[in-house]
């Protein structure tokens, strides 16, 4: 292979980094910010270079202010840097421009890549530093404006976006695979490295990489005044590589200091930054396998979120009793000591912030997370929360509280963590909890929330988006209560939802939007705890009247229906006539089912009240399906309704049990509040969870009718999920608004437009 054409490897690179830390790639004639080295003298004839120039520069302001020279090989990084300055140097001393950022970029994909960034001070150049730690990538244009208006080699490093910490996660995860590195220790991997790299230089030659990072692992750990000397040895056991589980790692340590080096880890970690926090969440998401370390990891952005809701405050003591990788002590940790004023108030922070965690590679990623926040006081234990022991010694002792409880373990049921916590905190003592949804929904925890009620106070219940927690599907709300007050009949609560956290699922993987509902919702419940009535676009107060008897406190229960558009409900519409058209394009036959007279059987009913809103159950009698899993029919004629979300809900075709026959047709609403028209004949399963709910008119209704009714369910989509299904109850009360005027049928019916339709694909199909 060429020399130039492996250094093309190392251009690629630097194109990506520069394009992640925000340059624009392109030609500044066409709005980008990099010329590559044929490019400079065409647009600089007067920079000073002759037939040699570097790899880019990077312009800004219309000047030249970044040299870059790139190389095949990390171990050519101090050519490249050194050539980088070179050309620096000519600019400077053969024009009018001035340079002062010098960047050598060395490497290729087996071994990783090197970035090296230099800054002329007073006639020498310097490593670019942040808070005493190098700038080991691109800058960015903050941090080259920053250095340029500091002019002492020092500038203020910038965190890695979102994009960036995903990236570099998969990147590892697919590098600890190929070292067939088991997922339940690739945690401990990541924790050594980052308390390794933040300690000094790793030796990442083969033979002697592993033997480089445990020795400074012992030196970071020894060196520290805050780890209390019991927790030192342990600590230094849970993180230290040791044996042959590491062994196939040694090759690759390079290229994942390289990776790390990538993301300014030591300049970062001076930060106030959660890194740790960060890598490890975008690991545990999107690494390849992870999903089997069984961890469900709090999003940082959440945790901060928290950590306002309840106001934590210096004077504060806090508990989390299932901490994991300490996300919301950090955060707490972060908002107390912006009001931590003096030597003692610091120090009271350090003291006062407690943890438990039953594994042990956890526990000690939690007691880092603290340590590089320059807090290695905080009693994190290393033990379960639920024994009694552990209640004992925390048992009324804690202003705050901050949980997210493992999901789904039937042996410690959420509600088990919820009460532990409860427990921990004084009279007063504010909670805010993270958990799954059905806890505050479900029959199976009525007489729990009942009782929490009689000992405690529900202050807010705010809804989260379903994909918080990708690539988990987890609908999940905030509990914020108050501890150990009785609820009283007149409180005001709050009832939110979060639809826009700052995140969206694109692409595989969340990523930041504009439009948080996070500052309006925690203004929403500041206000609602000051005994005001809050009714925003994302939030209302109740009465606590409402649910002392154990009843929902799930947000979509409360929320009122947002005044949709004519143009979303015509849309609406729209989707329940195509869906109809979508059934008969997958099961042609369906065409010869649909009731030439449709509607006709409910033509003697009264007409409805129309420009009404009421519960569903004035308008239709709400049945549950009557049939079996659909397994247990035969083939036939009749369409068997189920809860999928396609042609319909209809699964396939049966032969009919005539009790089970819904003959007029009806709507249909799935287990999630998906309805849709049925103009057939049809069976629906009434058993499990696929269960469907039928809706029969209670007055006179046309096909059109019956769309605007199902459009008005499914514009109320969102208040249904896997945890708060759309079983009758809950359908029953769901409100509804009739047309303005009564819809008509008009032109060709249902079933004329069935039969036409069908027609036609036949005849599309050639087999006419």
């Amino acid at each position: 292979m060429s020399k130039k054409r492996a250094e093309s490897r190392a251009r690629y690179y630097f194109r990506t980094q520069a394009q992640k830390r925000g340059w624009k790639l392109g030609h500044p004639s066409k709005g980008g910010e990099i010329l590559e080295e044929q490019e400079i003298v065409d647009f600089f004839p007067d920079i000073g270079l002759g037939l040699d120039r570097p790899d880019f520069l990077i312009i800004k302001g219309g000047l030249p202010v970044v040299v870059i020279e790139a190389k095949n090989t990390a171990d050519k990084i101090q050519t490249a840097i050194d050539e980088a300055i070179e050309y620096a140097n000519t600019i400077n001393s053969k024009s009018s421009y001035s340079v002062k950022l010098a960047v050598g970029v060395a490497g290729e994909e087996n071994h990783g890549f090197v970035i090296e960034v230099r800054y002329l001070k007073d006639d020498k150049w310097k490593p670019l530093l942040s808070r005493g730690y190098e700038i080991t990538t691109i800058p960015t244009r903050r941090e080259v404006d920053v250095a340029l208006a500091a002019n002492d080699a020092t500038t203020e490093v910038d965190v890695p976006g979102v994009s960036e910490f995903i990236d570099a996660a998969i990147e590892l995860s697919k590098i600890l695979r190929t070292a067939r590195v088991e997922a339940p220790l690739r945690p401990k991997v990541i924790g050594a490295l980052a308390l390794a790299m933040y300690q000094g230089d790793i030796d990442v030659s083969e033979d002697n990489a592993l033997e480089s990072i445990n020795d400074l692992i012992h030196e970071a750990i020894e060196d520290s005044v805050d780890l209390s000397p019991n927790k030192k040895p342990r600590l230094e056991e849970s993180l230290k590589l040791l044996g042959a589980d590491y062994d196939r790692l040694s090759p690759q340590i390079a290229k994942i200091v390289h990776l790390l080096r990538g993301l300014n880890i030591r300049a970062v970690l001076q930060t106030d930054t959660d890194f740790l926090g960060l890598f490890y969440e975008a690991f545990l998401r999107y690494g390849y396998d992870n999903n089997a370390l069984g961890i469900v990891f709090t999003p940082r952005h959440i945790t901060r979120f928290c950590a306002e809701l309840t106001d934590a405050k210096s004077t504060d003591r806090v508990i989390d009793i299932a901490c994991g990788t300490g996300g919301f002590l950090v955060a707490a940790f972060d908002k107390m000591m912006s009001n931590a004023h003096g030597p003692k108030a610091i120090q009271k922070v350090k003291r006062d912030l407690y943890g438990f965690d039953t594994n042990p590679t956890i526990w000690a990623l939690a007691t880092l997370n603290m340590f590089f926040r320059g807090d290695g006081k905080s009693h994190i234990e290393n033990k379960s929360c639920l024994e009694q022991e552990s209640k004992n010694s925390v048992a009324d002792g804690f202003q705050k509280a901050f949980l997210n409880p493992p999901f789904s373990q039937a042996d410690e049921p959420e509600r088990d963590f919820i009460d532990a916590s409860m427990d921990a905190l004084v009279p007063e003592g504010l909670i805010a909890v993270v958990v799954k949804a059905g806890i505050f929904a479900d029959d199976d925890n009525k007489a729990w929330r009942r009782e929490f009620t009689r000992n405690h106070s529900v202050l807010g219940m705010i809804s989260l988006p379903e994909d918080l927690f990708y690539p988990t599907a987890a609908p999940t709300s905030i509990l914020i209560a108050k501890a150990h007050i009785p609820q009283r009949n007149d409180d005001n609560i709050l009832m939110a939802r979060i639809s826009n956290d700052g995140y969206e699922k694109l692409k595989g993987r969340r990523v930041e939007i504009d439009g948080s509902q996070l500052p309006i919702t925690e203004a929403a419940f500041k206000a609602a705890i000051r005994g005001e009535t809050v009714h925003t676009e994302n939030a209302i107060t109740i009465s606590a009247n409402s649910i002392l008897d154990g009843n929902e406190w799930s947000p979509q229960q409360w929320l009122p229906q947002p005044i949709e558009t004519e143009e979303k409900l015509k849309k609406y519409e729209d989707d329940i006539r195509f869906s109809i058209y979508r059934a008969i394009s997958a099961i042609p036959d369906l065409a010869d089912t649909v009731i030439p007279d449709f509607g006709e059987d409910w033509s003697e009913l009264p007409d409805y009240r129309v420009g009404v809103t009421l519960p569903i159950s004035d308008f239709f009698d709400v049945q549950n399906g009557k049939s079996s899993g659909e397994k247990n029919y035969i083939e036939g004629t009749t369409p068997y309704i189920s809860s999928g979300d396609l042609s319909n809900s209809i699964i396939r075709l049966v032969d009919a049990e005539e009790a089970e026959v819904f003959a007029s047709g009806a709507i249909t609403v799935t287990a999630f509040g998906q309805a849709y028209v049925q103009p057939w004949p049809f069976m629906a399963r009434g058993n499990g969870g696929s269960s469907v709910r039928v809706l029969i008119p209670k007055f006179k209704m046309s096909f059109n009718d019956l769309v605007w009714f199902a459009s008005q369910i499914n514009a109320q989509r969102w208040r249904f999920f896997y945890a708060r299904m759309a079983i009758k109850s809950r359908l029953v009360r769901l409100e509804m608004t009739s047309p303005p005027q009564k819809l008509e049928d008009s032109g060709k019916s249902i079933f004329e437009r069935a039969q036409e339709f069908r027609g036609n694909l036949i005849a599309l199909s050639g087999t006419a």
